[in-house]
């Protein structure tokens, strides 16, 4: 599993990379903005058990820690754009960024607890955005008892409730 720590991603051959610096030149930039910015702050010591970035050309998937954690048999374009693991404290935190897969909608939630059923970790769903703007126009379709976390605010986040 891979240990991320700021904004270095760790593979399981232990080779870093880094993603490109803050501007235009980044690519997709809200999806890097989640694990440089949410992740330190409230995920901390976390491994990175998926994360699929065609425009940065990062394909990560750890199918034996995800079948070892009871997600087996799984395409990774069904898992969430970031899948995320806290030993420590035994929760899987699944990610979808805005302009990816979407919201974590009553659908979207309800499509992941059923492909993660044998899993006995806690899961706590996260819909990614860029900021206030992105956030209104989706938050009708925000399931219950999910998060919402804006880069443009990133000491913030938003309990669905």
């Amino acid at each position: 599993m891979q240990p991320i720590h700021q904004t270095t991603l760790k593979k399981l051959d232990g080779a870093h990379f880094f993603f490109a610096s803050p501007g235009p030149a980044r690519h997709n930039s809200l999806l890097v903005d989640t694990i440089e910015l949410f992740v330190p702050r409230y995920v901390p010591n976390a491994y990175l058990l998926h994360l699929q970035d065609q425009a940065n050309t990062i394909a990560i998937f750890e199918r034996e820690q995800l079948q070892q954690l009871g997600v087996a048999n799984v395409h990774p374009s069904d898992l969430p754009d970031i899948l995320l693991y806290q030993a420590k404290k035994q929760v899987l935190f699944c990610i979808d960024v805005l302009n990816r897969h979407g919201s974590i909608s009553y659908g979207r939630k309800h499509f992941l607890e059923q492909l993660m059923l044998a899993c006995p970790l806690r899961r706590i769903y996260i819909s990614s955005c860029y900021d206030f703007h992105d956030y209104k126009q989706i938050a009708s379709q925000i399931a219950w008892g999910t998060y919402t976390w804006l880069a443009h605010a990133p000491e913030h986040i938003i309990f669905h409730w």
